[in-house]
């Protein structure tokens, strides 16, 4: 009987161990410029977050195009980034040699641009996010307004995570970009280790752009998702790095 009892308690640990989610989020960045790209983006399946730069010719219709789909909506915020860049510099971009008049005028109109946003994201920004008193201003305003810090980590000296956490504002950080090289071999490599990490930690996120092949590849992968992972929105995630920070 014992040994019955045993085994019955090791089986229903087996199974919670396996049923246990785990949780990933796609990101598509840089939409508001090209209609058809930023629409396929949307129309990828599930909780895919959308990440829309504020002043594109097309981000308001996207973001629009975006709830009526039931996609998260995030502001794709431009920061400076080090040295010279090939992506094109969006016209509103945060600097930092900005004066404190400049940074609210331009956090103003950007965080105000949709009203159905959920959170903040850096474009580039390799520079001004390794600042704290750029990023004070940033964080400060991004949690007045109730929205959650995604850092684009596009430097490894990001202090983002040290000053939303001094500032209680929701965080959470990309763990993967997708399609830094556009091969299917690449990304399935980049998929594969972030489906690793999830079941490690409980979740990872990934950036992906509206290209070609990006778009081709999630929209057959997301259709095929193995069964322990959960495709969510970043709101989702944020909940873990704050338990790690001891916020609540």
């Amino acid at each position: 009987m014992r040994s019955f009892v045993l085994l019955l308690v090791l089986a229903l640990l087996v199974y919670s161990s396996s049923s246990l989610s785990r949780q990933l989020a796609i990101v598509i960045d840089d939409l508001g410029y090209s209609l058809i790209n930023g629409k396929r983006s949307i129309d990828l399946p599930g909780d895919v977050t959308v990440a829309i730069l504020p002043f594109a010719p097309n981000s308001v219709e996207l973001a629009e195009y975006a709830t009526r789909k039931n996609k998260e909506v995030i502001i794709h915020l431009p920061m400076q980034a080090k040295g010279k860049t090939i992506q094109k510099t969006e016209s509103q971009t945060l600097n930092v040699s900005m004066s404190a008049i400049q940074y609210t005028t331009i956090l103003d109109a950007s965080l105000s641009r949709f009203a159905q946003a959920k959170g903040v994201s850096n474009h580039m920004g390799s520079l001004l996010t390794e600042k704290e008193s750029p990023m004070k201003q940033v964080l400060t305003a991004t949690g007045n307004r109730g929205l959650y810090f995604l850092d684009s980590k596009t430097t490894n000296q990001s202090i983002a995570k040290k000053v939303a956490n001094k500032a209680r504002v929701p965080y959470v950080a990309r763990d993967f970009f997708l399609d830094n090289v556009k091969s299917e071999r690449s990304m399935k490599t980049i998929m594969t280790s972030a489906l690793t990490l999830s079941r490690k930690t409980g979740g990872s996120v990934i950036i992906g752009h509206p290209y070609r092949e990006t778009l081709a590849f999630l929209e057959r992968e997301l259709r095929n998702l193995p069964t322990d992972i959960d495709l969510v929105f970043v709101s989702e995630l944020t909940a873990i790095d704050q338990a790690a920070a001891g916020l609540p």
